[in-house]
């Protein structure tokens, strides 16, 4: 099917189409405005004609299999088809959604099965990263089974994990092969939590690797066929010792010379990893910056909670992106990464009335507030992601500060984090 032929696009989100901020809606006008239809499929949230204006939405049961989302995508009478799930589950489901599809003539845009499949697994993720010359965080695969004696009787292997534990070094984690949103992660600072780990190991799979300390960020890269845009960095917070909740911390797409200067010839390398792998759409990196050095902790063969949080920088949608793929639009663009625009921050807010919200919006260029954060079903604080041009970081800490005086949303160590990174002298040098 040509990209001519191609005149009513399905998506599939797995999550409230909410979280992705101006970007869907953004999407489902462009589509409209270039004459076509759209639908959006949906298992998570509500959806209104503001979250999807021009286009119909549907909403599909929250375990719905990918038999039943190919009978309405075809009932429906779709040309094509993108995927803008996660997690990582999700993003499986669609590339099954892909494969059954395909049967019947019908594009989609999502990574295929041996993409989703081998990057969904964390241990054969870090055989690909240092196959391509990237740096990773040295580990060892553990069959949890087989600790507990449970496939064979090998008494000695709970040995074996010692003594890589020491070759490798305290502090470690271990978080199970399959898994996101960093569920089951548990960290082991010394031979005495090792000892406790070995005596109540997990069931199934599990990486062991080093816990390395420095700053955690995430990029994304778009694209197909040897083509792909890279995403500006994000930074999401410390690293180094007990997971945290990452949504508690404050995430930049900050201006910081030397250390997107260090990432370019990463970003070059993840182009190609794409192309041997065969990306089809997006993926989503989580990296440790330690020392000068960029260590990939996992690749997830999808978009993410952060995806928002790049465009916003790079002002490049990626929504928009994988779309142009599908229509055979795409056009990567020439730069390693692409440039920031302006500052982009994400910082947890508390107690957001409808005030707060309307003033805030009235103040400053807000992406979107999330009042109150809801994560596999459990519910967190409020959210903001919010950008500032370049030169107008004064102007921005005043006017939020203003604004906390009034409405208390803020925590003063995440005000304090604010004015830190918005007035720091690396945020001057890029005047």
């Amino acid at each position: 099917m040509t990209a001519s032929e191609i005149k009513r696009i399905a998506y599939i989100r797995s999550i409230p189409i909410s979280r992705a901020g101006p970007y869907i809606p953004e999407l489902a006008k462009a589509v409209t405005a270039a004459g076509r239809e759209s639908r959006i499929f949906y298992t998570d949230g509500d959806c209104t004609a503001d979250d999807f204006p021009g286009g119909t939405w549907e909403k599909l049961p929250e375990d719905a299999t990918p038999d039943q989302i190919v009978d309405r995508i075809r009932a429906w009478g779709a040309d094509g088809v993108v995927s803008l799930s996660f997690p990582d589950e999700a993003s499986l489901r669609d590339a099954v959604v892909k494969e059954m599809l395909a049967r019947h003539g019908i594009p989609t845009v999502s990574n295929g099965l041996e993409p989703s499949r081998l990057l969904a697994d964390k241990w054969e993720t870090k055989k690909i990263l240092t196959d391509h010359g990237l740096n990773t965080p040295q580990g060892m695969l553990i069959d949890g089974t087989l600790l507990k004696n449970g496939a064979a009787e090998v008494p000695v292997y709970a040995d074996i994990i010692r003594l890589k534990a020491e070759e490798i070094g305290y502090p470690l984690l271990t978080k199970a092969v399959w898994g996101s949103s960093g569920n089951g992660i548990r960290f082991i600072r010394d031979r005495a939590d090792l000892e406790e780990y070995l005596a109540t190991p997990d069931e199934g799979n599990f990486v062991m690797e080093q816990c390395i300390t420095g700053e955690l960020c995430t990029v994304e890269l778009v694209g197909a066929d040897g083509q792909y845009a890279v995403q500006p960095l994000c930074f999401t917070g410390p690293t180094g010792g007990k997971p945290t909740f990452a949504f508690w911390e404050l995430r930049s797409s900050a201006p910081r010379v030397a250390d997107d200067a260090a990432f370019a010839p990463v970003a070059e390398k993840l182009k190609k990893l794409c192309t041997a792998v065969g990306i089809t759409g997006v993926i989503n990196l989580d990296i440790i910056y330690s020392r000068g050095t960029y260590y990939v902790l996992e690749i997830n063969p999808r978009v993410s909670g952060a995806t928002a949080l790049g465009v916003a920088a790079s002002g490049r949608n990626t929504y928009l992106s994988l779309t142009e793929i599908l229509l055979g639009q795409w056009t990567a663009p020439a730069e390693s990464v692409l440039p920031r625009h302006r500052w982009s921050l994400e910082f947890p807010v508390n107690d957001v009335t409808d005030a707060f919200t309307k003033e805030a919006e009235q103040e400053l260029d807000v992406v979107q507030i999330t009042p109150t954060l809801v994560v596999d079903g459990r519910e967190y604080g409020g959210l903001m992601i919010a950008t500032c041009e370049f030169g107008a970081e004064d102007h921005f800490v005043r006017r939020l500060t203003a604004l906390d005086a009034s409405h208390h949303v803020l925590s003063p160590d995440m005000l304090a984090q604010l004015k830190e990174l918005l007035t720091s002298p690396a945020a001057q040098a890029v005047h």
